[in-house]
């Protein structure tokens, strides 16, 4: 019973590790690094936006 125990937190350790493998091998391809967090309002429409340079309603540019 102990080795059935033993074996089976060393396959769910080893799964867990490769889970946790994978996902940091891929986290430099984040496409939201470059992402403009500023907020602010839209001038044409009044929008709030909250992430971006446009607004996703009238597509105006974010003022300078």
């Amino acid at each position: 019973m102990g080795l059935y125990l033993f074996l089976l937190f060393v396959i769910f350790t080893a799964l867990i590790g490769t889970i946790i493998f994978i996902s940091m091998k891929n986290k430099k391809e984040d496409s939201y690094t470059n992402l403009e967090t500023e907020e602010w309002n839209c001038p044409e429409c009044g929008f709030h936006v909250q992430a971006g340079n446009r607004c996703i309603y009238c597509d105006t540019e974010k003022p300078s």
